[in-house]
């Protein structure tokens, strides 16, 4: 009896803290204003290479805020890790949420994942006839 008790509060507490983890608003990028990289540091404090426009800016963040440390006039570096950013954006994948579930699970999968889907139906079949 116990042992049912603890299970079904298991349950719940795994049910409230996905709804929490989905439930939380994306946070809305904006266009100009992009981080190109970042670094830990160690103890809450971060460097990160912050872009609006052409220009650059090498900053650090801590406990004690955000302050610049310098500008970047090297436009190549800039341009070489505005680059780097855009191909790691690109190859994120898309953020587990409420919306990306029921896209899943409704019938909206992309064609690689279409394809992946019949070929196991095929295995299954195949599989069947032995």
């Amino acid at each position: 009896m116990v042992l049912v008790l603890a299970l079904v509060a298991g349950v719940i507490y795994l049910v409230v803290y996905f709804i929490r983890r989905m439930g939380k608003p994306q946070v809305e990028q904006n266009p100009h204003l992009k981080i190109l990289a970042s670094t830990h540091l160690g103890n809450g404090r971060y460097v990160h290479v912050i872009s609006v426009g052409n220009e650059a800016w090498l900053v650090g963040s801590g406990e004690g805020g955000v302050h610049n440390i310098a500008a970047i006039g090297d436009q190549e570096a800039v341009d070489a890790m505005k680059l780097d950013a855009s191909a790691k954006k690109a190859e994120t994948p898309e953020p587990f949420n409420f919306q990306t579930l029921v896209k899943k699970f409704s019938g909206g999968l992309s064609a690689k994942e279409q394809d992946r889907l019949e070929k196991m139906r095929q295995r299954r079949e195949r599989f069947k006839r032995f």
